[in-house]
């Protein structure tokens, strides 16, 4: 054999690895595991299964209340005289306008009464200041 026509028998098999398709299959013959080709699970088609129970386990409800208030929440009133008032403790100051000729008054303690008939008592901050 000459020298050209090794340098053709060289280039004949270069030419052929360079194919995309031996390419391909050379790459793949150096994988150590083939892969899987992945499908897509097939779903069924929406009402195709019929109704059935659903199933869940059990919890008991606690019987013991620790806490919280129930809705609604109703204002508590008193009798002063003859007159029912809401039940409120007011601030001394109260709400002061900036000009002094209107004063609020400031709500400091308002009871309630809940759903399940227990006391509820709001505590609101002092509004020091003018409006």
């Amino acid at each position: 054999m000459t020298l050209a026509e090794e340098r053709r028998a060289i280039a004949g098999g270069i030419t052929a690895a360079r194919k995309s398709q031996q390419l391909v299959s050379d790459l793949q013959s150096l994988e150590s595991q083939r892969r899987k080709i992945g499908e897509l699970n097939e779903l069924e088609r929406r009402g195709a299964r019929p109704a059935t129970q659903g199933r869940a386990a059990y919890k008991a409800p606690t019987t013991a209340s620790t806490g919280g208030i129930a809705s609604p929440l109703v204002e508590k009133t008193k009798t002063e005289g003859t007159a029912q008032v809401p039940d409120r403790d007011y601030y001394a100051d109260g709400l002061t306008s900036s000009d002094g000729l209107l004063i609020l008054p400031a709500i400091k303690t308002l009871r309630m009464t809940d759903a399940n008939g227990a006391d509820v008592e709001f505590q609101l901050a002092n509004p020091k200041g003018t409006l």
